[in-house]
């Protein structure tokens, strides 16, 4: 008997072992295969969503031999093995978005007129295109992304067929990319597929439209070694890469190995996206869950001098890391709930880390974006700082008085290799925030009816003189020089122009003021505000953050220079102010919290308004024959709902859209803000 049971799962086993050799024949044959993934809606003469499979291998990303366009960032050359995956035969097109996200609205000047189904979706953020990638997994069950740099470029050069073209599919631009040479002159891409293939099939790696990676930018370049399926910071929110070139720029932009920084908030007409999936159906390591991303935003403050939004739990902090191109390396910021404070630099050198202390002791905010932390002796040290939330604030732009700005995240001490190392100060006799300030000569001002009568003379440059950010000179990624003028003190503008294209953008102008030498707003004509954190820095290096919708807690580093030498300079051809870059800028208020009595000695309002939200009923909790004029705004600053209310009221939010939304309320002329997502 035993015999025979034996023989019996000898057989079995025989026979389950052939069955899994031939599933996995089976399943080899489809991992190389091309295929079609159905999407409702699409009509008989759309394009259907046609994904590519490329045998992963070795190739050298970065300049290639003999190309003479190469820029620093696309240096050095080193190996890169990727393993398979499978990439978009086409830029993913308008049909394709609506038949997975819906209808959106499109106009210019973020379409430029490319509203065809067949033309790459455009006008979208890393954000946006995350979200589709997202939408996308959910309906199909595949594990859909944006490609990675490495896989961008390998895909581009041909993968395994590659016959080291210049551009992808060929050495004459012309044959495989519209560009700003052949696109007619106008605005707007054109349909996906128009031009040649490369040697895998693919349509469209260069130019027509740049696509969003998954990589964040990184400031040096690549570094020499090999590696092996990288991705840079794949988590991080900030400034993204951007591959492929596009309509509106020269040839060169459209190169195999070309890419460029692009803010990750961004979006215009000149930018889509790709989708990639790994054959093995499993996400790259390190790669984060796009349906895990979530965009943050600017939110308000609590009236009072500690920020409770930036403090960080025992087991947390801020790192600004400095990824892939510098490993080990990443300032290490924590706030403890009780007063504490430490901010280290670790540094990463033959393996050793270590750790260099900033400043450490005692910390209290003012106004909502001014940190000081202030030692047991000596002098507080001063930094500006731009949270970014959702359910919680994880994200934040910070810079000190002194130095570049720097994008944060909200960590583990685990997830950062030497956090822990950053130790809090143990505080003999700590004092109040309250008390912190006063010893400081620190007031927190009413920044909802800020004082507009300060000018900081350091940025009146002269009308000789322009803080200008040239990134073409810097190497920096990008095809953009901007300018800040500020002539007088009524009047001031900042200005984008493409190289590239010789294109000027006004993107703010008008009357301005400061606040504390730290915070600028500029009060356009068009009815905007335009705020900012900034520093100057030995009268000749202007940094700023910026609250603009169009990049919230983005930066840039200005220097000063004779306007007479500032390179391939371009008058705007309209006064018109661009229309995406309104502040998001929301003053601290009293919602929630006591109105400390300090502050309350400074005039500011201390009613006993506030706003709650209970499921999608919004409650206006204000005195009794007190006027209310609610709005519930989008993230673009859009009103989608308007309310006037008096005393205590309750409004049903229940006809607008699931979303992210900021409520402001204004009671008896004080503002109140917050904000929700409606579920």
């Amino acid at each position: 008997m035993f015999q025979k049971e034996v023989l019996m799962n000898t057989k079995i086993i025989k026979i389950g072992t052939a069955f899994a050799v031939f599933a996995a024949l089976v399943c080899a044959v489809w991992a190389q295969a091309n295929y079609t993934e159905a999407l409702s809606g699409l009509s008989g003469a759309d394009k259907t969503l046609d994904m590519v499979y490329v045998e992963g291998g070795t190739f050298t990303r970065g300049c290639s031999t003999g190309d003479t366009a190469c820029e620093a960032t696309e240096k050095p050359a080193h190996s890169v093995t990727l393993s398979n995956y499978y990439v978009g035969k086409y830029e993913v097109t308008n049909a394709q978005w609506e038949a997975i996200m819906g209808k959106s609205e499109c106009a210019p000047p973020s379409c430029y007129g490319a509203l065809s189904a067949n033309a790459p979706k455009t006008s979208v953020t890393w954000y946006d295109a995350v979200e589709f990638t997202c939408k996308l997994r959910q309906s199909t069950g595949k594990r859909y992304r944006l490609l990675t740099d490495a896989e961008f470029e390998y895909a581009a050069r041909g993968g395994k067929l590659t016959r080291n073209y210049l551009y992808s599919g060929s050495n004459t631009a012309n044959d495989v990319a519209w560009t700003s040479a052949n696109s007619g002159g106008g605005y707007g891409a054109k349909e996906v597929g128009t031009k040649a293939a490369n040697e895998l099939g693919i349509y469209d790696l260069s130019g027509n439209v740049y696509e969003w990676t998954l990589d964040s930018w990184s400031q040096g370049g690549y570094t020499d070694g090999a590696k092996t399926n990288p991705i840079n910071r794949p988590t991080a929110h900030t400034q993204k890469t951007r591959r492929g070139g596009s309509y509106d720029q020269p040839a060169s932009e459209s190169r195999v190995s070309a890419h460029k920084i692009r803010s990750i908030e961004g979006k215009d007409g000149s930018i889509g996206f790709r989708l990639a999936v790994s054959a093995s159906d499993n996400d790259p390591a390190a790669a984060l869950n796009p349906c895990e991303i979530t965009q943050p935003f600017p939110t308000g403050a609590k009236i009072s001098f500690r920020d409770e939004r930036i403090a960080t739990a025992s087991d947390e902090a801020w790192i600004y890391d400095m990824g892939e191109y510098n490993p080990g390396m990443g300032y290490v910021l924590r706030l403890s709930a009780d007063g504490a404070a430490k901010y280290a630099v670790i540094m990463n050198y033959n393996g050793t880390q270590f750790v260099t202390e900033q400043a450490s002791g005692e910390w209290f905010t003012t106004n909502g974006y001014t940190l000081y932390i202030v030692p047991s002796t000596g002098t507080a040290k001063q930094y500006l700082y731009l949270p970014l939330c959702r359910a919680k604030c994880d994200n934040m732009s910070m810079m000190s008085t002194t130095d570049m700005p720097g994008r944060y995240e909200r960590v583990k001490l685990s997830d950062f290799n030497g956090a822990d190392k950053v130790t809090l100060p143990a505080v003999s006799g700590p004092k109040t925030p309250e008390a912190l300030a006063q010893a400081a000569g620190k007031i927190n001002t009413d920044m909802a009816n800020p004082p507009t009568t300060g000018h900081d003379s350091r940025l009146i440059e002269g009308a000789n003189y322009a803080w200008v950010q040239d990134n073409v000179a810097m190497n920096a990624g990008g095809t953009h020089r901007y300018r800040k003028d500020f002539d007088s003190n009524t009047d001031m503008r900042f200005v984008v122009w493409d190289a590239m294209a010789n294109t000027s953008t006004l993107l703010a102008h008008g009357p301005w003021f400061t606040v504390d030498n730290s915070f600028l707003r500029v009060n356009d004509p068009n009815g905007a505000t335009y705020d900012y954190l900034y520093s100057v820095v030995g009268d000749t290096v202007f940094y700023h953050i910026s609250f603009q919708s169009y990049e919230p807690g983005d930066f840039r580093m200005l220097k000063k220079m004779s306007a007479s030498s500032v390179p391939q300079w371009k008058e705007p051809t309209s006064n018109t102010t661009y229309n995406q870059g309104a502040s998001k800028y929301i003053p601290p208020s009293v919602e929630g919290t006591g109105v400390p009595a300090s502050i309350a000695a400074k005039g500011v309002a201390a009613k006993s308004a506030r706003l709650a939200l209970l499921g999608r009923t919004l409650i206006v909790n204000a005195p009794a024959g007190a006027k209310a004029d609610v709005r519930i705004l989008s993230l673009t600053g859009k009103t989608v709902a308007r309310f006037n209310a008096v005393g205590a009221t309750s409004l049903s939010l229940r006809r607008i859209p699931a979303g992210a939304y900021l409520i402001e309320a204004k009671i008896d002329g004080t503002a109140l803000t917050r904000s929700v997502v409606l579920r």
